[in-house]
């Protein structure tokens, strides 16, 4: 990666250059953060903007390791809190053992000048902060999710992503813009927690706990507990809540 040019913290879009034997690329696509000085794989394809002509669309990636000392000192200059001041003395010192001695042994960090034993445990937990959110990522897109929404997911649930997929990814309809009952479920599939008699069960469950639970792509409309209709089998309710009186009426689904 030799430049970002642009990046949207909010569903991860960004404009960067990357140098590929030679030759700079514009990319543009949904990723998680991306730091100059990275190595990467990358698929997608060619498209031509009519604005800033010919870019390449990724639709997936994956970080390499930096090994050489100008990737590694780019790498950990990008990285808040250290900037390519302080990135440039680590590397001077560590050389290409550099991201061992953070992850292993920060506290060695204190034998440069200017790092204090605090400053250390800052530049490891930014460290492991970064490396953290990309495997979640990771995660997150096994299961179909695109990267806009695995950015949303982990800024809402942090380390605790892998725990809310795994164990009850129907509150991802609740809580994340985006995400409705029925891409929910099928995370829920996917990862082999429910069969479909459970999941709706679970889902039923959830509307009586919670009165009703939101699912977005349906504008105004919220899904909302129908004893009447529950007692017949699986079947719910679908109300809808805008102020528009021809839309306050209940429908089945």
């Amino acid at each position: 990666v030799e430049h970002i040019v642009y990046h949207n913290d909010t569903n991860g879009y960004t404009v960067f250059s990357l140098m590929c034997q030679g030759e700079e690329i514009v990319c543009v696509g949904n990723v998680t953060s991306l730091d100059e000085g990275e190595y990467l794989k990358a698929e997608g394809e060619y498209t031509e903007h009519q604005v800033y002509g010919r870019q390449f669309k990724v639709t997936s990636m994956s970080v390499e390791v930096p090994e050489d000392e100008y990737s590694i000192e780019r790498y950990l200059g990008a990285i808040r809190g250290v900037g390519p001041s302080l990135a440039a003395r680590i590397v001077k010192k560590f050389k290409k053992d550099s991201f061992r001695i953070i992850e292993e042994e920060p506290e060695r960090l204190a034998e440069i000048k200017g790092i204090s034993e605090r400053k250390a445990r800052e530049i490891y937990q930014q460290f492991h902060e970064k490396q953290d959110m990309r495997q979640a990522m990771m995660f997150l897109t096994q299961y179909g999710i695109s990267m806009s929404l695995a950015v949303k997911i982990y800024q809402e649930y942090g380390p605790k992503t892998y725990q809310v997929v795994q164990e009850n990814p129907y509150r991802l309809a609740d809580d994340i813009q985006g995400i409705g009952f029925k891409m929910a479920d099928e995370i829920a599939r996917q990862s082999g927690i429910f069969t479909d008699e459970i999941s709706v069960k679970d889902f039923i469950n959830q509307l009586r706990r919670n009165d009703y639970v939101s699912i977005w792509g349906f504008g105004c409309e919220r899904y909302r507990y129908d004893g009447a209709a529950a007692s017949n089998g699986y079947n719910f309710g679908k109300y809808c809540q805008c102020k528009h009186d021809s839309c306050k009426r209940w429908q089945t689904i």
